[in-house]
């Protein structure tokens, strides 16, 4: 009897089924070959999809009611007992959006015509929402897509470079300097999950997920500062899997500039498909390891499942921590700021500790087509919120954002000025609203004891998504920004108290060098590169003389003994947005501002000014806790301190983590409070009152004595109840003037309070010092 073939499966090579689609019936057949029929197909274990079932003839079918990605062993048997077992994966997706109907431009028409018509998918199109601002952040659900068994126990890992085991061979092959043609495949159509996906075998899915793990929770304010930190994280694990394949096979590494020139190209071009399968044998140029970890249609799908939508407006309670008084008494170095996003989970989200902060930026009041600032409604756990920084004594800066500026397109040129002069108007409005007009408190009745009133000490103005120059839109906008933000200084110029003014800003928007550098780091040949980008260092410091007016001698800002403060009561701050990795991004920063060859006009003092203006804006949990701490000291001895854009959830030993350095690097110099003043500032109210009540009693008791012949007849009794009743107050009110925020953030009530205590010493010991003149 002949021997019977090798039981097969036909058309498996790839181990990635069609994908099916979430409430969509599902049906794909598996064929054996070989053997002996008929065939038995059988799932071991059951890790199909809900809804979808393995049939005996080999039929995958059902219908799927949620999206996933689920990893399934497939058995095959035939009558004389062979068996053969396979994995599979089979994705399911969310139906696909329509697409939208193309449209082609007339040519060259010499003016516009009046529309009569818009497609059907135009108008089932739902309009932006102006109140949503967009963030961007990995979530567990997100690797779970990936691979799912990946998420919940990571692999192990190599311990002497810190990457997972692979089973890719790395070949060490010349240097790239520009993008490596990549097989040309049958491109999927980009914008599902399972398309994307299919990109990936299982040990890809696996090796993807593991080195994406530090990522997860960690929020990004941009799209590009998410993409960076992706791009970044992924080069820097090819670049240790290459040094471990090289050292393995004896032969040297890349250089890290053959790393940046490879990693500032590997993920252009078009989307192409990368094989789903590689073979434990295959070989992958270390040029390509980027890519293949990462596929571009991967990438994209990643970006955009990390896009979230954070409505402006929804005014969640804001959450807070501390004992005492648990004040920030006043940077001795550089500042710390935090960002408190309005959108902040009370319950889940990060507490806001006032000892570590300076100032808070709340983020964020849009504003639209009209110049309309969105108002500030706080609910009153918010109130309180602000009431608690302005006891800490930390200091709330409002912020006004954009994102979409199509609208100055639509807009008469004579209208931008009424505009900006609307938005300035309305935002120093808003930051000027007393807090009583919330709600008064008994506590608020009490005369100069409340320090400032205001609800804002300055504002945040955050423009996104800027236009670059040389698109067809950039002139209008840049006309728009500099008439908006003068409107803003000459507003706050015109107040009666000190403000701050802080200028977000995108890193790539402002260094030629972030903008067109790789993940892991600049390309230093950057003379092909264009050199325009949408701020300029000179048009930022040509805004600071705006704000603050400095004295010049020699074309340089002049200072006293003391450093220079601004000769106005506006001060300026710039916020870099820096991208990673900020091991070295903060270093370009630092030397782009330095060099005379891109910012010829800082000389001297005006340069070192500048850079202590400049606050890097980092998100928490992006840098491992060493990088994290040299990027703290490095950003407190080079630029004015440090942004801080928190975590989404909190994590205690994070938030323990970033406290700890905090105060280790930028708040080092400051003095803490005792337990004492804790203890005072814990019971401050009930002290106010008693130190009232002694007061009053020590005057009375005063006049009393000066008026009364009766009560001076009692004699020395009286009067060592007199300094009694005057050193009680005295101590209270002394421990008062160190420890309440209230009172010590508030000269004028400090004035008024020393006044009072000095009368009363004076007025107590006049009669006990004054010389008793004998009756003749």
């Amino acid at each position: 009897m002949p021997a019977n073939d090798p039981l097969t499966l036909q058309k498996t090579t790839v181990p990635t089924l069609p994908s099916a689609v979430v409430n969509q019936p599902y049906l794909y057949r598996f064929q054996a070959s070989g053997g002996q029929p008929p065939y038995t197909f059988a799932e071991i274990g059951h890790d199909l999809p809900d809804g979808i079932t393995l049939a005996p003839d080999g039929s995958v079918a059902g219908t799927a009611g949620q999206r996933g990605r689920k990893t399934f062993t497939l058995e095959l048997r035939d009558q004389s007992g062979q068996a053969l077992r396979q994995r599979f994966v089979l994705n399911v997706i969310e139906p696909r959006a329509s697409q939208k109907p193309s449209v082609k431009p007339a040519s060259a028409p010499a003016a516009l015509t009046p529309i009569e018509t818009l497609p059907v998918a135009a108008a089932q199109t739902p309009l932006a929402q102006r109140g949503l601002i967009t963030t961007y952040v990995l979530t567990d659900d997100v690797l779970k897509l990936i691979h799912p068994a990946a998420a919940e126990a990571a692999p192990a890992t190599d311990a002497a470079s810190g990457v997972q085991a692979g089973a890719v061979t790395v070949v060490n092959a010349a240097p790239a300097t520009a993008a490596v043609p990549q097989p040309q495949q049958p491109q999927a159509a980009a914008g599902s999950e399972g398309d994307a996906l299919d990109a990936l075998d299982d040990a890809g899915a696996t090796q993807l997920a593991a080195l994406l793990e530090p990522l997860i929770g960690v929020e990004y304010p941009t799209r590009a500062l998410f993409a960076a930190a992706l791009d970044a994280r992924v080069c820097t694990y090819a670049a240790a899997l290459t040094d471990r394949a090289a050292v393995d096979g004896k032969q040297a590494s890349p250089t890290a500039e053959q790393w940046r020139q490879r990693c500032a190209v590997a993920w252009q071009g078009s989307p192409s498909s990368n094989p789903a399968t590689l073979p434990a044998t295959a070989q992958v140029k270390w040029q390509d390891l980027p890519v293949t970890l990462l596929p571009v249609r991967v990438r994209t799908w990643l970006i955009d499942e990390a896009r979230q939508e954070r409505d402006a407006e929804a005014g969640s309670a804001l959450g807070w921590s501390g004992t005492g008084c648990n004040c920030l008494v006043g940077p001795s170095s550089g500042q710390v700021i935090g960002v408190v996003p309005n959108w902040s989970d009370p319950q889940k989200g990060p507490k806001i500790d006032f000892s570590l902060y300076d100032r808070l930026l709340m983020f964020a009041q849009p504003f639209d087509d009209d110049g309309n600032v969105t108002p500030l409604q706080p609910q009153e756990s918010q109130i309180e919120f602000f009431r608690a920084a302005r006891r800490f004594g930390t200091k709330i800066d409002l912020t006004i954002y954009r994102k979409d500026w199509q609208f100055l397109q639509r807009l008469p040129a004579d209208h931008q000025p009424r505009i900006a002069a609307q938005i300035a108007k309305q935002a120093v409005q808003m930051i000027d609203t007393p807090l009583e007009s919330f709600g008064q408190r008994w506590q608020d009745r009490v005369p100069g004891l409340t320090g400032d009133k205001h609800l804002g000490h300055g504002l945040t103005v955050y423009l996104d998504n800027l236009p670059a120059p040389g698109d067809s839109g950039y002139a209008v906008f840049d006309a728009f920004r500099r008439q908006l933000l003068s409107a803003l200084i000459a507003e706050l110029r015109r107040g009666g108290r000190p403000y701050t003014l802080n200028l977000m800003i995108n890193g790539r928007d402002l260094i030629p060098a972030l903008r067109e550098g790789s993940p892991i780091g600049p390309v230093k040949d950057r003379s092909a590169a264009p050199k325009q980008t949408s701020w300029t260092i000179e048009r930022l410091f040509d805004l600071m003389v705006e704000a603050e007016a400095p004295h010049f001698e020699g074309g340089r800002i002049s200072s006293n003994a003391n450093g220079y403060r601004s000769n106005t009561n506006v001060t300026l701050n710039y916020v870099v947005l820096l991208p990673e990795p900020s091991k070295i991004n903060k270093k370009v920063l630092r030397e782009t501002i330095e060099s005379v060859e891109t910012t010829p006009e800082l000389l001297g003092t005006n340069r070192a000014i500048f850079l202590r203006r400049v606050l890097p804006l980092v998100s928490v949990g992006s840098a491992t806790p060493k990088q994290f701490a040299d990027d703290m000291a490095y950003f407190n001895d080079n630029f004015g301190g440090v942004v801080l854009w928190p975590q989404p959830e909190a994590d205690a030993e994070l938030t323990s983590m970033v406290e700890k350095t905090v105060r280790s690097t930028l708040l080092v110099g400051e003095p803490t409070e005792s337990s004492l003043c804790n203890l005072v500032c814990d019971w401050r109210w009930l002290l106010r009152f008693v130190f009232g009540l002694l007061l009053g009693n020590a005057l009375l008791s005063l006049l009393l004595y000066l008026t009364s012949c009766r009560i001076r007849a009692l004699g020395r009794p009286y009067q060592l109840y007199l300094l009694l009743a005057g050193i009680v107050p005295l101590v209270i009110g002394g421990l008062l003037l160190r420890c309440d925020p209230d009172i010590a953030n508030t000269g004028l009530s400090r004035q008024l309070l020393v006044g009072v205590l000095v009368a009363v010493i004076l007025s107590l010991l006049f009669p006990l010092l004054k010389p008793k003149a004998e009756k003749p």
